[in-house]
Parts: C-alpha cells; sequence; structure tokens
C-alpha cells in the first residue's frame, strides 16, 4: 500500500543522490497512497537498513502512518531480521493499528445488485504477526508463526440495519446471518446494526522455498511459501479456524531484459460446523497485489484462488512497463457455487528509485464485473512503492 519516496537522511553518512540512498543506515519518506479502497493518502514514516555480523542479507526496519480522503487512518511498525551465525535464520515481523471506514459486499462469489453497492461500515482493527525461520539446506526454511487480530466493527449505515439497533445480538448469532450456509444468499447480504468484535489468536508454522536474485524485484527464481494456523478458543479466539496459504512465484528472464513473472495464491479458512468464522478474516481477492482491478473484499468466502501473470519490458533507463492479468474466485467448502471468475487486467510503470530495485509503482487496471467501459467502477489505479509480487 505505500509510496515511499526517500528524501531525508536521519543518521549516517554517504551520498543524497538517488543511486546511493539505500546506502543510507536510516532514512525519512512521506508516504503519498492511491486505491480504490482508500482514494488518495497521505503520512510519513521512517525505515532503516543494517547488515548484522555474518548476515547474508541486508534487514529493514519501517513505522508509518497515513491518512486517506476516505477518513482512514492507520499506524505500523514491521520489518525483516536477517541473523548469521553457525544456524542463520530470520525473522518478519509486523504489527499496527487502523480505523477504516470500509465496505461490506456480503459474501460468496455471485455478482448481485447489493454487492455492488455494498453496505459502509466502520473498522478498529489492531494486529501483530511474527515469523521466525531457520535456514536449511538447498533454500528452504521453516519455522514458527504467531499471529494476533482484534477488530470491532460497527456504525452500519443501513435503514433495514437500523431496525436491529437497540436489539442485543450475540455475534454467533450475526455471524450465521453472515456465514453459515444453511441461509440463502439475499439472508447473507443481511447484516443486523451492531458492533461486532473479535478477537483471534493463532499458533502455527511456516515454510518457504526462495532462490529469487533480488528480493524487491526479481529478475529471475522461484518463490514458494506455505503455512498453517489454528486459531483457537482457548488461546482466547472468538472463534476456532485453521488457516491455510499457499504462495508459489516464478519470475523468468527473456531476451531484451523482459521479464515474465507469475503467482498462484490460494487461501482457506476452515472452520468445525457448530463455530463460525467472522466474516472480516474469511479469504479475499482484489486490491493492489491480487488481480488487481477488482476491489478487494467485494468477494469473500471460505476458499480463495487466484492466479496472475505479467510481462516486464524495460523502457529507458530506470523506467519499465508491465502488461499485467489476473483471474481468480472465491468459493465454499460445504456448497461450492461456480459462478463468473473475477478478471483484472491492465498497465503499469516502474519507476527505478534506487540500487535495490524499490520502484515507485503506478497501475492502470480494469474489471469484468462491470460490464460498461464508459463506468468509473470498472477502473481502478494504484500508486505505491511494493510490487504486487
Amino acid at each position: 500500500m505505500l509510496c515511499l519516496l526517500p528524501f531525508v537522511q536521519v543518521r549516517g553518512e554517504g551520498s543524497r543522490t538517488w543511486d546511493k540512498i539505500w546506502s543510507l543506515p536510516a532514512i525519512g519518506v512521506p508516504i503519498i497512497v492511491h486505491s480504490p479502497e482508500t482514494n488518495w493518502g497521505f503520512g510519513a514514516g521512517v525505515q532503516g537498513y543494517f547488515k548484522l555480523p555474518d548476515a547474508e542479507r541486508t534487514s529493514i526496519v519501517y513505522g508509518d502512518g497515513c491518512y486517506t480522503l476516505n477518513k482512514q487512518y492507520y499506524i505500523s511498525v514491521g520489518g525483516t531480521i536477517y541473523f548469521g551465525g553457525s544456524t542463520p535464520w530470520f525473522m518478519l515481523f509486523r504489527g499496527g493499528y487502523r480505523n477504516y471506514p470500509d465496505t461490506y459486499y456480503g459474501i460468496g462469489n455471485t455478482i448481485t445488485e447489493e454487492r455492488l453497492h455494498g453496505t459502509p461500515y466502520t473498522s478498529q482493527r489492531g494486529t501483530a504477526h511474527i515469523e521466525t525461520q531457520l535456514y536449511l539446506p538447498a533454500n528452504w526454511s521453516i519455522g514458527p508463526l504467531f499471529d494476533f487480530i482484534h477488530e470491532k466493527t460497527g456504525n452500519w449505515e443501513n435503514e433495514e440495519m437500523g431496525k436491529w439497533e437497540n436489539e442485543k445480538i450475540t455475534n454467533d448469532q450475526i455471524n450465521d446471518k453472515i456465514v453459515n450456509r444453511p441461509y440463502s444468499e439475499a439472508d447473507r447480504l443481511t447484516v443486523r446494526r451492531k458492533e461486532i468484535v473479535n478477537t483471534m489468536w493463532a499458533l502455527g508454522v511456516v515454510t518457504q522455498y526462495d532462490t529469487r536474485d533480488t528480493l524487491y524485484y526479481p529478475h529471475k527464481g522461484i518463490f514458494f511459501k506455505a503455512s498453517a494456523a489454528h486459531y483457537e478458543p482457548a488461546l482466547g479466539s472468538t472463534a476456532r479456524m485453521t488457516h491455510l496459504q499457499a504462495d508459489l512465484r516464478q519470475f523468468i528472464p527473456l531476451p531484451k531484459d523482459i521479464i515474465f513473472a507469475w503467482q498462484f495464491k490460494t487461501e482457506w479458512a476452515l472452520s468445525d460446523e457448530e463455530e463460525t468464522i467472522p466474516f472480516q478474516i474469511l479469504p479475499t481477492l482484489g486490491g493492489q497485489d491480487l488481480v488487481r482491478g477488482v476491489r478487494r473484499n467485494m468477494f469473500r468466502d471460505n476458499v480463495m484462488m487466484a492466479l496472475q501473470a505479467e510481462f516486464r519490458f524495460p523502457i529507458w533507463n530506470f523506467l519499465r512497463l508491465h502488461a499485467f492479468a489476473g483471474i481468480g474466485d472465491v468459493y465454499n467448502t460445504d456448497h461450492w457455487n461456480w459462478a463468473t471468475p473475477k478478471i483484472g487486467y491492465g498497465l503499469g510503470l516502474r519507476i527505478g528509485i534506487n540500487d535495490a530495485h524499490i520502484n515507485i509503482r503506478l497501475d492502470v487496471a480494469r474489471n469484468n464485473i462491470y460490464k460498461n467501459w464508459n463506468t468509473w467502477e470498472s477502473y481502478a489505479f494504484y500508486l505505491t512503492a511494493t510490487e504486487a509480487f
């Protein structure tokens, strides 16, 4: 989501030119973002870079905050620290808090009039995620993970929901209306006006295979990551759920410095029949990273599968042109409903800002949900400084 424009040296020696900015121990950055989910956003942050003794890779830590024209704001911290020694390992961590006026579009993969318009609500979410992985032979690594989510949703802006404003309803009853499959699609698109509070704690395991030549803009190599995390009421979770995720990417160099890249990603949220999964953490597609052009959170269910690819063409010096397309959908394991796959495609420009291959990304994408070419809802514009994959 971040578009980071380096401009201030915080400490250390070194040149301030664009091609030397990566050598600075820390930099201050203004933040400019844009996506259909946020509109324009502005903020500030700091990034620090360092290399521990015997570590093969440079570690990065960051902190930032942003406010958007949709009256959303967030603060976050994170990073990846690489450790050397006789048993090298690394730790990935991220956390933060956000207050987001958001939109609920319902559950499932069908395109309905209610889904196209959605129901506004407010989400307040705090998160923490930690992974530690030990390096293994042949480019593999493995280790435990910890995940925490606390989210409160409320301020539902819908006349039908307002009828339930003063009614005491449990979280399970609300989620029955949203998630459980005995109800019709129309029932599941009706959410009562109620603050829903969910707290989810998880422990799990993650494994990774990585042969990419660089982390931020690979020219060749394979990346694979799979994780399994279990959210358990005995740990304090609102609901019992197992979350499975797999992410496979390949980067293929072609003649004339052209790169072909593709990614397959899937997420599964599984639960006992007697338990319900909070809709806020159901797998979804769309947004700036997965099937660009489709609005994020418009389609949710307990299974998500997506495939995307792009060609990356050199233009001149630090400029590149990307042509991309993605296809995917969400499904339910109890009631598989095959609908028209969600498709996004478009063009993007990359502006290189340093030798570490960090780029400013400008993407314009279109989806197949809105059939008319002359409607703004068919298009999405993204401005950020991280690649989709």
